[in-house]
């Protein structure tokens, strides 16, 4: 985020440094009504979330199963699109209708860690880090209202105002789940074997109530003018949308365990998915969708003098 927040700072004062170097369009600029323009840049968001699971449990020769899981997930910096319609009721002051995209990846990371105890006392312990993937994509719509300020060849804007957030959320990753089997030996006797299984998570989408939200933005803006009707702007936009609650699912199917090699194609179906609801833990992120924009594009002016 440094680095980008330095870029967008450098072309501010290139900006700035091009206005003083060029003669003013007048004393006192009078700028056109409409303005229209389109934006490209980066996105950065605050999406952070955690996972945690853990459990105990024991089975004939096993005294103690002690197994957890903890997924970690955050945003990558993204790209940002869009544009922005105004009208300027006075020089200074208009409603402004803005309409942007904006796509970044969001991987995870699953640490998972197992210790077993027989009751013979002995015990081993296991670990292992499975990284996953994961995206965020929003549709923000905003309408607010605009302030202007104007010297010369430079333009300083400000606005605010209300944004309907058209969301989208994947996350795919893992977790571990104990497992133990009893087979019978050609001598008659039983061994008793124990792995995790790797099994998948995943979400896709917000829950049902949540997909579109209501938020907020808030922004600023530096627009030097080409000319009387074209300009260039850097904008500096934070979008506000309130935090969601995601449910994990669980991925049937067949698991080789990872550890040991004794235990394979096991199923994990709908009665282990209930063993683990019946458990305390909680299958649930929390993140928080918000995200800053910092972008630069061309604006146009029409609509005819003052």
């Amino acid at each position: 985020m440094k680095r980008h927040m330095i870029a967008l700072a450098a072309c501010i004062l290139a900006l700035s440094g091009a206005a003083a170097a060029q003669p003013l369009l007048s004393d006192a600029p009078h700028r056109l009504p409409f303005e229209i323009s389109f934006y490209g840049g980066f996105s950065l968001s605050q999406i952070k979330g955690t996972t945690n699971y853990q459990d105990q449990w024991g089975w004939n020769l096993l005294r103690n199963v002690n197994e957890q899981t903890a997924i970690a997930t955050s945003a990558k910096a993204g790209y940002a699109a869009g544009g922005e319609l105004a009208f300027y009721f006075t020089p200074n002051f208009g409603i402004q209708a803005l309409f942007s995209y904006t796509k970044m990846n969001v991987p995870n990371s699953a640490d998972c860690t197992f210790a077993w105890t027989w009751n013979d006392g002995s015990s081993y312990t296991q670990t292992a880090t499975w990284p996953g993937t994961g995206s965020f994509s929003s549709t923000p719509l905003s309408l607010d209202l605009i302030g202007r300020v104007s010297t010369g060849r430079l333009d300083g804007t400000f606005s605010a105002g209300v944004t309907l957030f058209m969301n989208s959320f994947t996350q795919n990753s893992s977790m571990g789940y104990g497992i133990t089997t009893i087979t019978q030996n050609t001598d008659g006797t039983y061994t008793q074997s124990v792995d995790a299984l790797k099994v998948g998570l995943t979400f896709s989408g917000w829950p049902t109530l949540k997909k579109t939200m209501v938020g907020a933005n808030i922004g600023a803006g530096l627009t030097y003018m080409l000319s009387d009707s074209i300009g260039i702007r850097a904008d500096v936009r934070y979008y506000y949308c309130p935090a969601a609650v995601l449910t994990w699912n669980f991925v049937l199917g067949t698991y080789d365990g990872v550890f040991f090699g004794d235990i394979t194609n096991e199923p994990f179906d709908n009665s282990d998915v209930q063993l683990l609801q019946e458990t305390s833990n909680s299958f649930t992120m929390r993140i928080n969708p918000s995200f800053l924009h910092l972008t630069l594009g061309l604006v146009f002016l029409f609509g005819g003098g003052r």
